[in-house]
């Protein structure tokens, strides 16, 4: 199949390269972020079901996200192992399987570690800004905002966010999700 594909790009100008590269970049990015949107609404539906705060931090942190991958910028390289296809696929869209408890409540422990996850979140997703990305990747090497003090704080927001929503919604698929 690459011999197919590498046959194919030799016949075409660096222009329709680009632009063929282009397309499938654009393509990728709105349906990953498609999929962001998909898992807010899907928490939306609930909130409006039934408020409750750890339900709407989920909606607004999972929207931006959304947001932020649509209008990502283009990586110079990838990586692109099995071993990193793995965990970012995993990782990526397992938490999307995170279901809200029908009549749950929320705890406070659970929503003080979503409120500080959520904004350490944002706090690194602005500072990302268009060079968030899913796969290991070049963007290029962020220093502003939280990243001049830890080189990954999305990893931290997102374990203090999602272990508050297990705190709020303690299921064995919740908790399995989360643990894994």
């Amino acid at each position: 199949m690459e011999s197919v594909t590498k046959g194919i790009a030799a016949k075409l100008s660096p222009q329709q390269t680009a632009l063929l590269r282009g397309i499938g970049l654009a393509s990728v990015n709105l349906s990953l972020g498609g999929l962001f949107f998909l898992f807010a609404y899907a928490n939306l539906s609930n909130f409006v079901e039934q408020p409750r705060i750890s339900v709407l931090l989920i909606v607004v942190a999972e929207t931006i996200v959304g947001i932020l991958l649509i209008a990502r910028r283009d990586p110079v390289e990838t990586r692109h192992t099995w071993q990193t296809w793995l965990t970012t696929t995993c990782g990526t869209f397992f938490p999307m399987l995170l279901r809200p408890l029908e009549h749950g409540q929320d705890a406070l422990a659970g929503q003080v570690l979503q409120v500080a996850g959520l904004l350490i979140q944002i706090s690194a997703l602005i500072a990302l800004g268009r060079s968030l990305g899913l796969l290991p990747a070049n963007r290029g090497i962020q220093s502003a905002g939280l990243y001049r003090f830890v080189r990954h704080p999305l990893y931290a927001a997102y374990l203090l966010t999602f272990s508050g929503y297990l705190i709020c919604n303690p299921t064995v698929q919740n908790g399995v999700i989360v643990i894994f």
